[in-house]
């Protein structure tokens, strides 16, 4: 009898599935319902998906336009910083070769040479300013020597000639009494420029 029971129950169970496989299998109008359905869901995704990428997408090209225009910002202060740098260090360049012009002008220097001076001393090159220093003393002791020469008196050296250091044009500027006295002195050059008078 439980052999009996139990093919029943067999039977009864495999016509349960059987009638669960029929109310399960879903209709054509059912599956078009589930098809349109999920179309419609997929198509919702989708929109939402396009407008996120497009959301995305904006925010992008702000965040590089931002981006964009924050490194111009940043080279454009950094072009202005350079630009700042080298006109102070112009202006320092500028200062350095003035305060030196000015010392080498103050040991006499023309300004030729105190600018020159100036220029190599600024740049280091301490040989050409050893040489423009040299031209310089060079120069002053010419000047010197020049000096020197036309404050001195006439040098009447010689073995007892009537040369003398009047002029002709001196001469004619001196009073009767000069010009007897010079004649008593220095009767050649007294002769040499009367001739005309004679």
């Amino acid at each position: 009898m439980a052999d009996v029971n139990n093919e029943n129950q067999m039977a009864e169970q495999e016509e349960q599935v059987q009638g669960q496989e029929e109310n399960q299998t879903p209709t054509v109008e059912e599956l078009l319902a589930i098809v349109a359905k999920n179309k419609a869901e997929n198509e919702k995704l989708k929109n939402q998906l396009s407008k996120s990428n497009s959301e995305a997408a904006a925010y992008k090209k702000a965040l590089r336009e931002k981006q964009t225009a924050e490194e111009q910002e940043a080279e454009a202060k950094k072009e202005a910083e350079e630009q700042q740098k080298n006109y102070i260090s112009e202006l320092e360049k500028f200062k350095k070769t003035a305060e030196a012009k000015a010392r080498y002008a103050l040991q006499g220097m023309n300004s030729d040479l105190a600018t020159k001076a100036a220029e190599a001393e600024i740049a280091g090159d301490m040989d050409t300013l050893a040489t423009i220093q040299k031209q310089h003393t060079d120069l002053l002791i010419k000047e010197r020597e020049a000096e020197w020469i036309k404050s001195r008196p006439a040098v009447n050296a010689g073995a007892g000639t009537d040369e003398t250091t009047v002029t002709k044009e001196q001469f004619n500027k001196m009073s009767y009494k000069q010009k007897v006295k010079f004649k008593q002195k220095y009767p050649e050059t007294y002769q040499k420029y009367t001739e005309q008078w004679r």
